[in-house]
């Protein structure tokens, strides 16, 4: 029986180190994305600021992109394989939603598709306003030249 509660234990605390891996995850995703945002803006702000070789910085700025989003691939997999891990020693099988990147698929599609269709609403609308001002400024110029030639 005691060898029991030492096997109780020592599962625990296996679930919770995994469960803390998963927090510890979660932070590094959270660092790796403002990594994705600010170190290639520094790139970027030495590539304008500097008299230097701009090819340089902007070989940085790319191979930073890929060093990061490198780094967060990675992450995501050492969670999933620690999430998988769990799941096989609690035997509950594959939890729904359980990644750093979210647990609602569906809601997140769904504003990306309405992002979307708003971003082609103001395409179109922009399209319609251009296609408007050229006619006008056409019927300007047109008019400018009948009135040239009445003159002539």
């Amino acid at each position: 029986m005691e060898e029991y509660e030492q096997y109780k234990k020592l599962f625990g605390q296996l679930v919770k180190e995994e469960e803390q891996l998963h927090t510890e995850n979660q932070r590094r995703i959270k660092s790796g994305v403002r990594c994705l945002f600010w170190i290639p803006m520094l790139f970027l702000a030495l590539l304008f600021l500097t008299e230097g070789e701009k090819v340089i910085f902007l070989v940085l700025w790319v191979v930073s992109l890929f060093v990061i989003a490198s780094y967060l691939i990675y992450i995501e997999y050492i969670d999933f394989q620690a999430q998988e891990r769990l799941h096989r020693y609690t035997d509950q099988g594959r939890l729904a939603g359980a990644g750093l990147i979210g647990t609602d698929i569906e809601a997140f599609e769904e504003t990306v598709n309405e992002l979307l269709r708003q971003i082609d609403e103001r395409k179109a609308h922009s399209r319609q306003r251009r296609a408007e001002l050229l006619e006008q400024q056409k019927a300007r110029l047109l008019g400018k030249e009948a009135r040239h030639d009445e003159y002539h």
